[in-house]
């Protein structure tokens, strides 16, 4: 063998072992290893193990598909978050019902890889839902999700912001179910009339009806101060409301009431609701 073409051979393996470096010191996704089809950080679904590490979560936190049914206060499922820090905002969230590990949530700002999902899993349905946002608001992202086996995958990602989720939750069962979401949309409307008023009351009037079916199950008079946010290409993308009375989901039912409305790019703005009866 000639020494040019030694030479040739060897600067071929520098350059597969630089290669091959490169790749093993590149950067991971974060956090699809922490959650996958089998469990959560290395917890099994069904495992009564914890984490080292967790806290309570905050029940004034919102997170996609995270609703549940159960027969009575004693079935209320466990949920925690688990503490961990990273540079990509990334938060990590585990349901444990019975002491056993059943759901978990992955939320991070920054892409989710989900295309083990999308190549293994069965399509249940795509739309926008409401999920996490900044205090005081709900967000409304646009979601997909699949079901994989006896379990189902909803990947959501915020209009607003570049946060995106991935929930893994367990087909319902006896005691305790997942109470899956449904993509927003306009529902009925109310005979009852409502006043509005606000800068908004003109874009918001021709909805009148089903804000007010919103109230139907609500003691009365009642009020509402609304809020709301759009993203770059006029979707709803944020709804903050206050009442001087407890509503069932309000947020997510006038983000349902309101979803189909086209605003000028980056529009904020509030509008009152009064009922009486």
């Amino acid at each position: 063998m000639s020494s040019e073409s030694r030479g040739r051979r060897a600067g071929l393996r520098m350059l597969i072992a630089s290669l091959v470096g490169l790749l093993a010191a590149a950067p991971t996704p974060a956090g699809e290893h922490w959650l996958t089809a089998e469990g959560a950080g290395g917890i099994a679904w069904g495992e009564s193990t914890r984490p080292a590490k967790f806290q309570r979560r905050s029940r004034r936190f919102t997170l996609a598909d995270d609703g549940f049914v159960g027969l009575g206060p004693s079935d209320a499922p466990h949920d925690i978050e688990v503490e961990y820090r990273n540079s990509v905002g990334e938060r990590r969230f585990m349901r444990y019902v019975d002491e056993r590990l059943v759901d978990a949530w992955l939320l991070r700002v920054g892409p989710i890889d989900d295309s083990y999902y999308s190549t293994h899993g069965k399509e249940q349905f795509r739309g926008a839902i409401v999920g996490p946002a900044e205090d005081g608001w709900v967000g409304v992202g646009d979601a997909i999700s699949w079901q994989l086996g006896d379990r189902t995958v909803l990947h959501w990602r915020d209009r607003l912001t570049d946060t995106e989720l991935l929930a893994n939750r367990a087909i319902p069962g006896r005691r305790y179910s997942a109470r899956r979401p449904e993509p927003l949309k306009p529902g009925g409307k109310s005979t009852a009339k409502i006043g509005i008023s606000g800068e908004l009351k003109k874009f918001v009037k021709p909805y009148s009806g089903m804000l007010s079916k919103c109230l139907d199950a609500s003691n009365k008079p009642i009020r509402l101060e609304v809020v709301l946010r759009y993203d770059r290409l006029g979707r709803l993308s944020r709804v903050r409301v206050n009442t001087d009375t407890v509503v069932y989901e309000v947020e997510r039912c006038v983000a349902g009431a309101l979803i189909r409305t086209g605003a000028p790019p980056d529009l904020e703005g509030s509008f009152s609701v009064y009922r009486h009866q």
